[in-house]
């Protein structure tokens, strides 16, 4: 195996693996394994590494998610639905196969 096949196999075995740390959740309609870890804003925050937008943010979450599973990284500002809620897409980098995005719904 390539350096570049085990990485991906360890995305959905280990990273991504729904007995340890993800759990399904529907993405834009479609079932995938999912890591939310909102804990990862809180440290963001805290060091100022975090993007800031303009408004105020009624809810933010921050979730990992297989890029073969996702597809093509969504743009900033793009909508994306996670479960049954409608989030804006704050930022997102697709890291060794595991895109990581940050996803907010601002207050009206």
């Amino acid at each position: 195996m390539t350096f570049k096949e085990i990485l991906a196999q360890d995305v959905r075995n280990v990273f991504l693996n729904m007995d340890e740390f993800a759990e399904e959740h529907i993405v834009n309609g479609r079932p995938m394994a999912v890591q939310i870890d909102d804990n990862e804003l809180l440290e963001r925050d805290k060091a100022g590494t975090g993007v800031h937008q303009d408004g105020l943010y009624k809810s933010r979450r921050l979730i990992y998610v297989a890029s073969a599973d996702f597809g093509e990284r969504p743009a900033i500002g793009n909508l994306l639905t996670l479960d049954k809620y409608e989030y804006q897409v704050v930022s997102c980098v697709d890291e060794a196969g595991v895109l990581i995005i940050e996803l907010g719904r601002k207050r009206l």
